[in-house]
């Protein structure tokens, strides 16, 4: 082995810096395109918003064009060649039609500040989950070491309140013996909300049910005015109780006969106790959750053209995109005989930059419109009849029909959502694998989760319809497919098989 050195010569692909621009523009949704436009605008000082005033010039003063071409920058070639700053004008003329425009320089009025100071003050930290358990066992009265250990037990519990990591686990990174883990978890599952720090469903409903029993157990009053109560009696709760500790897999399949069999209880009695374990909750820490608010904002509006049905109407959003130019105080600048080399190249490459921006916005916004209309075009029954009409779809049929590769097509859709007649929709949702039916036709794999989903929710709920049936069902349709597959699509709909659908 030895070091040398040796030319080699091979091709490859390398995108061009305006092309990595348009590219990463493209692959913005609308909601956070305006605060990428703001951050070029702070970075390159050649660019502005209309209406903002240039340095040295008055507002409003009007671009003069420019007397010799030569001055300016051009483009790269595999954008536009031969640009030149004559351009620049049209450019900005073109842009300020297309898009909306939102003067954000504009002062708030005063009413809008009050309020605004108003909504700041109601803002306030939610609660969660950790925190409220954290609070109660400082009421345990346990010494300095058992409430590190304490503290270690409430670090892994998760937001739906179970205890994530073993008792053995946790001992090993304390130090600590497994049986004093175990006793400070027992304190720890006495605290609100019932069923916390729960190892499995099983031990969550358990404790929730034990809480119950003590609370009327604890209680005199219940026991001597209310003896014959309905709605929680001693009685009913041990029942649901030994149901949830010896025969889960029955509860599972709500298997009243079977319980009944086992437990020699009658039908009726462990039909109330199914009644108070179906009034659980499964994830104690339900009550804490902080779900973030999302704000979804369409970069596109397809819908049913009301002068001619037969037609969509297709809109895309730019609305809230701000309108930027290239300041004319720059441009006259550039043409100044007093301005020294360094600057004049400065001020090119700045130009060319701001150029280029603008040439990949454009084009970032005609390649989502041209991208919409080719989907609409391919899904137009969607439109009137929902998913169960989706017809098979892939980037690779949308680039060939607008003439891009389909990478341009998924960094276009990424993110993006279409405002439709059948609700707010994902654009990569109108994307479906293809699934071959009888004699050469082709379905959508969602057009068949939708259909798996429409039998379901017709069948008999005392005799369910099995996966195989399923199947069966839509072989006569024409579309085969295996049981296997159909229990498949089944588990993304977050359907339970027949078995635990079947209601007694």
């Amino acid at each position: 082995m030895d070091f040398r050195m040796r030319h080699e010569q091979n091709q490859k692909l390398v995108l061009s810096p305006q092309m990595r621009q348009y590219l990463k523009l493209l692959q913005i949704p609308v909601a956070d395109l305006e605060q990428a436009i703001e951050a070029e605008i702070a970075q390159n000082p050649v660019l502005e918003e209309p209406g903002a005033p240039s340095p040295g010039e008055d507002p409003g003063t009007a671009p003069e064009p420019l007397e010799n071409p030569d001055d300016g920058p051009s483009l790269a070639s595999e954008v536009r060649p031969g640009e030149n700053f004559d351009h620049l004008d049209q450019l900005d003329d073109n842009f300020r039609d297309g898009l909306g425009y939102k003067d954000l320089s504009a002062p708030d009025s005063e009413e809008s500040g009050a309020k605004h100071r108003y909504h700041e003050t109601l803002i306030t930290r939610p609660e969660v989950l950790s925190d409220f358990l954290l609070w109660q066992i400082r009421f345990l009265d346990l010494g300095k070491d058992d409430l590190l250990l304490a503290q270690e037990i409430v670090g892994n519990i998760d937001d739906d309140g179970y205890l994530r990591a073993s008792a053995e686990e946790i001992a090993l990174a304390r130090g600590c013996s497994t049986e004093k883990i175990l006793t400070l978890l027992k304190k720890i599952q006495e605290l609100e909300p019932p069923g916390i720090a729960a190892r499995s469903l099983q031990e969550a409903l358990c404790l929730q049910l034990l809480k119950k029993i003590r609370e009327i157990e604890s209680s005199a009053l219940a026991a001597a005015e209310h003896p014959g109560r309905k709605d929680a009696p001693l009685p009913f709760l041990a029942l649901a109780l030994r149901i949830v500790r010896e025969q889960m897999p029955l509860l599972e399949k709500r298997d009243i006969p079977g319980l009944s069999r086992i437990l020699g209880s009658p039908a009726e009695d462990i039909r109330r106790a199914l009644g108070l374990i179906g009034r659980l909750e499964p994830r104690p820490g339900r009550t804490f959750y902080s779900p973030q608010a999302l704000v979804v904002i369409p970069d596109a509006s397809v819908g049913i053209d009301e002068e001619d049905p037969e037609n969509l109407k297709i809109e895309i959003h730019t609305e809230r995109i701000p309108k930027v130019r290239v300041s004319p105080y720059y441009r006259k600048l550039l043409r100044s005989k007093d301005l020294d080399e360094k600057a004049r190249e400065f001020l090119k490459g700045k130009l060319a930059s701001a150029f280029d921006f603008l040439k990949a916005l454009t084009l970032r916004n005609s390649t989502l419109e041209e991208v919409t209309k080719a989907i609409a075009g391919s899904q137009r029954e969607f439109f009137d009849k929902g998913f169960s009409h989706l017809k098979p779809l892939t980037l690779k049929d949308i680039g060939a029909k607008i003439g891009v590769h389909e990478s341009t097509v998924s960094r276009a859709i990424q993110g993006k959502y279409m405002s439709t007649p059948q609700g707010l929709i994902p654009y990569k949702s109108f994307f479906s694998n293809r699934m071959e039916g009888f004699e050469g036709a082709e379905e959508s794999q969602k057009s068949l989760m939708e259909r798996i989903r429409g039998l379901i929710e017709k069948e008999n709920p005392a005799s369910p319809l099995s996966d195989q049936e399923i199947a069966g069902i839509l072989k006569e349709e024409g579309v085969r497919l295996a049981r296997r597959t159909v229990a498949k699509y089944r588990d993304l709909l977050r359907i339970l098989p027949s078995h635990l659908r079947r209601k007694r």
